[in-house]
Formats: structure tokens, C-alpha cells, sequence
């Protein structure tokens, strides 16, 4: 048997689960698939079921046209925005965070940090929803942490972070930060244990201050790793769907992009599967390109191939 053969199972498995899905996905994208007719009956079914719900009809390139031109392109449009300002927001946030915690639990004044970092790792190995639970007890209008908090300093009328649109998406902005700097600063740390101390040591005699030492030592060194976990966290930020759904799915459906398309799916009344097809795919497509020119303008791949 030759070797190639090995790889054959899990080959066939990556297709099935992971590139059928996509090209089924695009497919129903150029059809009129919703509940009415998706998912068609299997082939054993009675005549008469198929014959009440026919399989969705192929057409073309109507389930595109409204999204840019027709009464849904506004809150497309929409989602676009404000998913890109939330990658304006929370992206700094969390790698500013995290590189400032990378940078101080790599410090050799700092005692136990071992320890410290096995609790600053827990937003990112907590299950989801238990720190989306816990966030909600922080912003608890009436008995979270945060109301609270402007209580005593003399506001009489705290915001809603559920129900008020813009505190809820500000909320999601806090929430990411949170979840997210764990992985900037593991990145921070590892690449920082392989900065030569002689560096810093040349930098001290010259009498260089921390400031200094910092943006013409540490930075340069490790910028290479920090600009790939930047472009990595944002791509993630463009996906953002899931803690905006348990927070509250209906006053932000249409400020993330994933999220406006699965409103099409199962926040209509009618379950437009086609259309919310057409959104994913378009949705897919720009976190494709932002990925594309984020890694030729980084220069990530440079040199990779170079022997």
C-alpha cells in the first residue's frame, strides 16, 4: 500500500465536514430555500409530501440583488458598520490589555506568576456561556456591579445594558476585551521568553528607560508574533455572533455581521435560508479579504517559503 493512502480517511472526513457544508451553503445562496420548501423530503417519502413541498428552485443571483439594492441592503450595510467599528473598539482594547499583562507577568519582579497566570487564562477556559452568565451579573441593571458602581457616584438613572441598544453593544465591546486578551497574552509571553537578555542589558548601560526600552527593544522583537495575533483576534471579531446572541439576540442582531444572517434564518417569520445563505456567503467573503490584505500588508507570510 503506498503511504498516500494513509491520509485517505481523514482527507474524506475534512471534506465531508468541513467543504460540503460550504459548497451546499453557496448552492442554497442561489436558490429560493425557505421554510416552506428546506429541507426537501428524502426520497422514501410519500408522493404526496413531496408533491406539497417541492425542493427550492434555483434563481440565480436573487437572493443577492437585495441584500446591495433591495429592502434588506440597509441593515446589511448596517451590520457591516458597526461589526467594523466593533473591530475598531475592541481590538486595540484587548491587545493593549494583553500585551501589558504578556509584558508584566513576564517581568521577574512580579511574585507567583505561575499562579497568575493560570487564573488570567480563565476568560479563555471557561465555557462561553458561563462567562456570558457572569457578565450579565456584572451589568445587572438593578443588582450588577457596574449600575451600581454609577449609582454611588451619582447617576440616578443607570442604563439598561439589555434592552438599550447602543449600552448593550458597548457591553459587547467590555465582553471581548475580557474573553480575548488571555490569548494576547500568551502570545506576549512566549514571544518575550525568546528575547535575548543581552538586549535589555545593552539598553540599560546605555541608560535607556523603561519607555524607551519598550518601544526600541521589546516592540521590534516581538512584533512579528503580536501582529499575528492581532490580524488572528480580528478576524475573530469579525465572526462575532455568539455572546451577542445569549446577551440579547434581538436588540443586536443587526450590529454584527453572523448575526444579521442568522436573524434571516430563524429570527423571520418566512426562515429565508436562501437569503441568509446569500449574507453568510458575502459575510465569509469579507472576512476572507480582510484576512488576505491584512496578511500581505503585515508581511506574515514573508520569508516563510525562503530557504
Amino acid at each position: 500500500m503506498k503511504p498516500q493512502w494513509l491520509i485517505l480517511p481523514g482527507l474524506l472526513l475534512f471534506l465531508f465536514f468541513n467543504i460540503w457544508p460550504i459548497v451546499f451553503s453557496i448552492y442554497i445562496s442561489f436558490t429560493n430555500a425557505n421554510i416552506k420548501n428546506f429541507p426537501p423530503p428524502p426520497p422514501w417519502a410519500p408522493e404526496e409530501l413531496k408533491q406539497a413541498r417541492p425542493p427550492p428552485d434555483f434563481t440565480g443571483l436573487s437572493n443577492y440583488a437585495p441584500i446591495f439594492l433591495g429592502p434588506t441592503s440597509a441593515g446589511f450595510i448596517g451590520a457591516v458598520f458597526w461589526s467594523l467599528v466593533f473591530v475598531a473598539l475592541s481590538v486595540p482594547a484587548k491587545v493593549v490589555l494583553g500585551t501589558f499583562i504578556g509584558l508584566l507577568m513576564s517581568s521577574d519582579k512580579v511574585l507567583g506568576k505561575s499562579v497568575m497566570r493560570a487564573l488570567l487564562i480563565v476568560p479563555w477556559a471557561l465555557p462561553l456561556i458561563l462567562s456570558v452568565v457572569a457578565w450579565r451579573y456584572v451589568f445587572d441593571p438593578t443588582y450588577g456591579v457596574v449600575n451600581q458602581l454609577l449609582y454611588s457616584l451619582g447617576v440616578s438613572k443607570p442604563p439598561d445594558w439589555f434592552v438599550n441598544k447602543d449600552y448593550a453593544y458597548a457591553a459587547m465591546v467590555v465582553i471581548e476585551a475580557w474573553l480575548a486578551y488571555p490569548f494576547i497574552m500568551t502570545v506576549v509571553i512566549g514571544a518575550l521568553a525568546n528575547v535575548p537578555r543581552a538586549a535589555y542589558e545593552a539598553a540599560y548601560i546605555d541608560g535607556a528607560g523603561r519607555w524607551t526600552i519598550f518601544l526600541q527593544v521589546t516592540l521590534p522583537l516581538i512584533k512579528r508574533p503580536l501582529i499575528y495575533a492581532t490580524v488572528m483576534t480580528t478576524a475573530a471579531s469579525l465572526q462575532f455572533f455568539l455572546v451577542a446572541y445569549l446577551w440579547n439576540f434581538i436588540q443586536l442582531y443587526d450590529r454584527f455581521i453572523l448575526a444579521y444572517g442568522y436573524y434571516w434564518a430563524f429570527g423571520s417569520p418566512f426562515r429565508e435560508y436562501g437569503l441568509t445563505a446569500a449574507v453568510l456567503t458575502l459575510s465569509a467573503l469579507i472576512i476572507s479579504a480582510f484576512m488576505i490584505v491584512a496578511i500581505k500588508l503585515s508581511g506574515l507570510m514573508r520569508g516563510m517559503y525562503e530557504g
